[in-house]
């Protein structure tokens, strides 16, 4: 069994692409936020907050809050579920009605 510790080139790869991929999930939060408060528009709230479950709970969970007495199962599982609920927060603010107070003037 080959052993991939940290110096191993794809691990390295890996976890650049892991981390590129945070930061632009971080970035899409914060312009979700940021047209919720623009816009008054609720929806942008739940895409934002599943963008963060998505994708910054499973670096928390690695690299934050995990406990050395939690197994692999465990943390997977946690995983799973964070990105589950995050992508369906995204679903229903795509999916819901757009009402603004800009819309209604118009």
């Amino acid at each position: 069994m080959i052993e991939a510790g940290l110096s191993h080139p794809v691990a390295v790869v890996g976890l650049a692409f892991s981390v590129v991929a945070l930061v632009l999930g971080v970035c899409t939060a914060y312009l979700a936020v940021r047209g919720y408060l623009r816009n008054g528009q609720r929806p942008m709230l739940f895409i934002a907050a599943g963008f963060v479950l998505v994708l910054l709970t499973p670096f928390l969970l690695l690299f934050v809050i995990i406990i050395p007495i939690a197994d692999e199962v465990t943390f997977y599982a946690v995983s799973a579920i964070n990105q589950t609920i995050g992508l369906c927060l995204i679903l229903y603010g795509l999916w819901t009605p757009r009402t603004s107070s800009i819309s209604k003037k118009a």
